[in-house]
């Protein structure tokens, strides 16, 4: 039986569920996280997330 959830909102989790695993990976290996920040490219600790 298929599920009654749209497409987008399954693609929505999917990313969300992407971008926590990327955050849980860049803490344990203490790297930084590359954002875009009002229009800007930021570098920033995982640790502050």
């Amino acid at each position: 039986m298929a599920s009654k959830e749209s497409i987008p909102r399954k693609a929505h989790r999917a990313l969300k569920h992407a971008v926590r695993d990327l955050v849980k990976e860049r803490r344990a290996s203490n790297d930084k996280l590359i954002i875009l920040k009002n229009g800007k490219v930021v570098h920033i600790s995982a640790k502050k997330l």
